[in-house]
């Protein structure tokens, strides 16, 4: 299912995001739709500190309103690997759904796209599905001494009677969640 996709701008954040639903596809064809109304960022530094969060909703799931801007700040420290992890939710149940843990156990039909603009950021995922193909609910953030400010650009794909393949460098089958999470640089 195509969601709609909103872009927020703001000096120093904006996101934008498609929202659209996950069916229990893997224990029901065509299962029941899942709204998907807020994604969190945490990047922790490997080495160890204080985690940096940050997050979008978006009110009404899949409605007409636009999400909200960016809550949290994401900056990053040259020369520093961060742990990163990435949470869906439905908000809008009480209390609320984590979609998270729907994508984890249909792992082998999802998959999370990272895409960062800026410099000197390199994204890799640290987790796989039951295939041992990357599923990107976790992953490392490593920031190089030159990195500039960017955006890091999450893209949930799932893979609906479409196969996955290892090899993708982007979704090329339907969009869940598609958002971006601006990040400076601290100085």
């Amino acid at each position: 299912m195509k969601g709609w996709q909103q872009a927020t701008t703001m000096a120093v954040m904006a996101g934008s995001m498609v929202l659209a639903a996950c069916g229990d596809s893997s224990t029901e064809p065509g299962g029941e739709s899942e709204v998907i109304s807020r994604v969190t960022l945490t990047l922790t530094p490997a080495s160890g500190g204080a985690a940096l969060t940050t997050y979008i909703d978006d009110a009404d799931g899949k409605g007409p309103q636009a999400p909200s801007a960016q809550v949290g700040a994401l900056a990053l420290a040259r020369g520093v690997t961060y742990a990163g992890t990435v949470k869906f939710e439905n908000r809008l149940k009480s209390p609320a759904e984590d979609i998270t843990t729907e994508v984890q156990a249909e792992a082998n039909e999802h998959r999370v796209f990272y895409t960062v603009t800026g410099n000197g950021v390199t994204i890799t995922t640290t987790d796989v599905d039951g295939q041992s193909r990357p599923l990107g609910l976790r992953f490392n953030a490593a920031v190089g001494s030159s990195a500039t400010a960017g955006a890091m650009r999450v893209v949930l794909c799932h893979y609906d009677g479409v196969a996955k393949t290892a090899a993708a460098t982007s979704c090329t089958s339907e969009t869940d969640v598609d958002l971006s999470f601006n990040y400076t640089i601290a100085p």
